[in-house]
């Protein structure tokens, strides 16, 4: 029988268990396993890191239950480290970004266990919190898909965080308002973003908005801060291009589902305000 490593990157071994639904054979340790997997999210080869191991991972031992609280606890703590969610930070368009971006959805994947089955500790959730922001400041790699290596996506994969964790029982009203701040940052970026990263992170706001878990004062003022300011140089033109489609995008998620409607039409003021060059009559 071949070791457990080896068999985390045997792609025969690997798609036999994608398979049969995800389902991981009893003579192994789901947390060995687990760990032995984490390696292939760095893998530019996308089968391997997306189709296989993030399944496996997601689908087949954390939404199954299989680690227990001690487990998970270990296993967020590795992925926040500097091998995992901060490999090699800094860099851009080198594949480091795979291990980077795909660790944010294996933490999202074990703050989603949580949130049914809580085992996490508040100490460890509140570290998540602070690892996800800094990361967002520190990350320089916003590519969506690389040609013959599939998805990086990392702003997207950091949403799907965010997003869980603002929800979790351990997070707080400064939690949260320190989250929209990020995507305040996140939506103003000069790097463009078109592969619907907008409405990713426009979920984050949406959840927290949906909750009521935010007062209505610090809203109308996180929405006056996605506003840019263009000026002569492609950089601002950019940021302002990327702020007006995550505000569209939260504009509508509101408007659709009926909620927070007193939000629309301060939304709505900053995107004509950001409009201006191309409002007739101003």
């Amino acid at each position: 029988m071949l070791p457990v490593v080896e068999k985390a990157t045997d792609k025969q071994f690997l798609r036999s268990i994608a398979n049969r639904e995800y389902s991981v054979p009893d003579e192994l340790d789901p947390f060995e396993f687990a760990i032995a997997l984490l390696q292939n999210l760095g893998s530019p080869d996308e089968e391997l890191r997306d189709e296989l191991s993030y399944m496996i991972l997601a689908s087949g031992i954390l939404a199954q239950n299989k680690l227990n609280g001690e487990q998970l606890e270990q296993l967020l703590k590795l992925l926040l480290s500097q091998e995992h969610l901060f490999f090699r930070i800094g860099e851009a368009g080198t594949d480091s970004v795979f291990m980077r971006s795909f660790s944010n959805l294996i933490i999202a994947a074990i703050l989603y266990t949580d949130a049914k089955v809580p085992a996490l500790s508040p100490k460890t959730v509140k570290q998540t919190k602070s690892a996800l922001l800094r990361y967002a400041r520190e990350e320089r790699d916003w590519r969506g898909y690389v040609e013959g290596k599939g998805w990086a996506h990392a702003m997207a994969h950091l949403a799907d965080a965010l997003d869980i964790c603002a929800q979790n029982q351990h997070i707080e009203l400064d939690d949260r308002k320190d989250i929209l701040r990020t995507l305040s940052m996140l939506c103003r970026l000069p790097v463009p973003l078109f592969n619907e990263e907008d409405v990713r992170l426009a979920t984050v706001a949406y959840h927290m908005i949906l909750g009521k878990q935010i007062e209505q004062e610090f809203l109308l003022q996180w929405i006056e801060s996605c506003y840019v300011q263009r000026k002569a140089d492609v950089s601002s033109w950019r940021k302002a291009a990327n702020a007006k489609n995550f505000l569209r995008s939260l504009y509508f998620l509101l408007l659709w589902d009926n909620i927070a409607l007193t939000l629309l039409e301060p939304i709505s003021a900053v995107l004509r305000r950001q409009d201006e060059p191309y409002v007739e009559g101003e």
